[in-house]
């Protein structure tokens, strides 16, 4: 019955189709098409080149897209990277400023459409964007890490905190780890001192030694300091100076053998200033201090003699007022050039570049806070910890300069 009724109303429906069709089109009330057949689009652009040519860093770098046809609209503009989008921040018709999306690739095929026009704009080669920071090492959120140095063979070692035994790992440039060695505590500071022992402090008024393969049970107290010590580093005379919250400043001569007290002068008294790090440049020792206000400031001091003696206070860069008190500075470093690193809790500003007494953000679209302490590798990685409850992690950052030299090392 079905099938019969069906055959039957075929034709009937044909007709009813075909004048609801008619009656559609001759409709007055009915809208206009939007299709326009005379209508070509906007000119087509096109890429002609890309600086830097030899690629970018994803995410942080500005590369320029010279071509024809573009918007000098910036929004009008969607530049594509595979299928990211990257962030125009300047256009005209010939050439467009475009902040790289962070895709880590070799093989990133560029291109440009532009509001109006059919085509898309392909760059005929594919683009390289590579990682300016890499997470390194085996670290993960069960690995506590307080500090680390570098040997001139870009070997990193790492203080860890553990149940039931505080160690130092090494990592090779293979990202290969093993325990270096055993350690009575953690290190808030290290430093490789000439002949490869580690050197480190920990809050306490001690100066720790450790050899490769110490166990923990045969970690030296090497020496008993005049203050709490936070951190330390070495002079180009191989005098080592050690800073914390006892508001002085040591010099510590490591071939003293005469005992714990022997061959540790006080080289400054710092009066209300607790030191957070301390690093050595130039003949001169920086540190990053603090008062019982929590006001935060980098001063330095001039290094007088062989022997290690210091001169004034001179202050480099007053953190509380740039920063306005609403970040605490964890640490810090500075460059072959003397330009400073800070490492803060931050969230909008973990790591800040300061040149010519200024500051501004260093990465800031791909770092996370805290920045809790740094080293410099031989050449241009900064290595850094980046430790909170969830995230414990070493990260090499390629800053595109080179470090300030580190005297102990080996």
């Amino acid at each position: 019955y079905w099938d019969c009724e069906m055959k039957i109303n075929r034709p009937f429906l044909k007709t009813i189709l075909l004048s609801l069709i008619i009656v559609s089109c001759e409709d007055p009330n009915y809208p206009d098409s939007v299709w326009d057949e005379n209508d070509a689009g906007n000119a087509t652009p096109s890429i002609s080149s890309v600086e830097p040519a030899s690629g970018a860093f994803a995410g942080i770098d500005t590369i320029t897209i010279t071509g024809q046809n573009f918007s000098d609209t910036e929004s009008k503009n969607l530049v594509y990277f595979n299928s990211m989008l990257g962030t125009v921040i300047s256009a005209t018709t010939t050439g467009l400023q475009v902040v790289t999306p962070n895709l880590v690739s070799d093989s990133v095929q560029i291109r440009v459409a532009v509001e109006g026009a059919f085509i898309f704009a392909d760059y005929g080669n594919l683009y390289s964007l590579t990682a300016a920071v890499l997470d390194y090492g085996p670290f993960d959120q069960f690995t506590d890490i307080y500090s680390l140095d570098l040997d001139r063979e870009e070997n990193l070692i790492v203080s860890m905190d553990g149940s039931p035994n505080a160690e130092f790992w090494i990592v090779d440039t293979n990202q290969d780890s093993s325990v270096w060695s055993g350690s009575l505590a953690k290190g808030s500071g290290m430093k490789l001192g000439p002949t490869g022992s580690v050197y480190f402090v920990n809050y306490q008024r001690y100066l720790y030694k450790d050899e490769q393969g110490t166990p923990k049970e045969n970690t030296e107290i090497f020496k008993r300091l005049n203050g709490n010590a936070t951190d330390l580093d070495f002079d180009s005379n191989g005098n080592l100076y050690a800073g914390g919250t006892g508001s002085t400043i040591d010099v510590v001569d490591i071939n003293d053998d005469g005992g714990l007290t022997s061959g540790v002068t006080e080289a400054k008294n710092l009066d209300t200033l607790d030191v957070i790090s301390l690093r050595v440049f130039n003949n001169f020792v920086y540190v990053l201090t603090t008062t019982i206000t929590s006001s935060q400031a980098i001063y330095k001091l001039p290094i007088l003699d062989d022997s290690g003696s210091l001169g004034d206070l001179e202050l480099v860069f007053d953190w509380s007022a740039y920063s306005n008190s609403e970040s605490t500075a964890l640490c810090f470093t500075l460059s072959e050039t003397g330009d400073i690193f800070v490492g803060s809790d931050s969230e909008t500003e973990p790591l800040t570049y300061i040149t010519d007494g200024s500051g501004s953000g260093f990465y800031s679209s791909i770092l996370t806070a805290p920045i809790s302490y740094m080293a410099w590798g031989n050449f241009q990685y900064l290595y850094l910890i980046n430790r909170t409850d969830e995230t414990k992690r070493v990260q090499r950052v390629d800053t595109r300069m080179n470090g300030a030299d580190y005297y102990g090392r080996p």
